[in-house]
């Protein structure tokens, strides 16, 4: 069993992880909010009834995860889905033309 006690690394405001790509740009922003409630992966799907290695894939932006599924996060974080959409989306670098 792993141990709950074991939190990633808040990731900090000069550490913002950027992408192009909408679902790593979810992944990083449902990270940071992880991080932010101080949980483990294994304690955020305990809450969510997911498992580990999905949580970890949808972080990793691995898995695009269902609206459904966004909801259950938003839910969790105390947060509008709106709002954690946004969030990710401010991730997403625009290329310069």
């Amino acid at each position: 069993m792993r141990n709950h006690w074991l939190v990633a690394k808040p990731i900090g405001a000069d550490k913002k992880r950027t992408t192009a790509n909408l679902s790593e740009a979810l992944g990083a922003e449902l990270t940071q909010q992880r991080t932010k409630h101080r949980w483990s992966q294994e304690r955020l799907a305990e809450k969510l009834g997911y498992d580990i290695s999905y949580i970890g894939q949808i972080e990793r932006g691995e898995k695009s995860p269902t609206l459904h599924t966004l909801m259950n996060f938003a839910e969790v974080f105390e947060l509008r889905l709106s709002a954690l959409i946004r969030a990710a989306e401010s991730r997403i670098e625009v290329p310069q033309k």
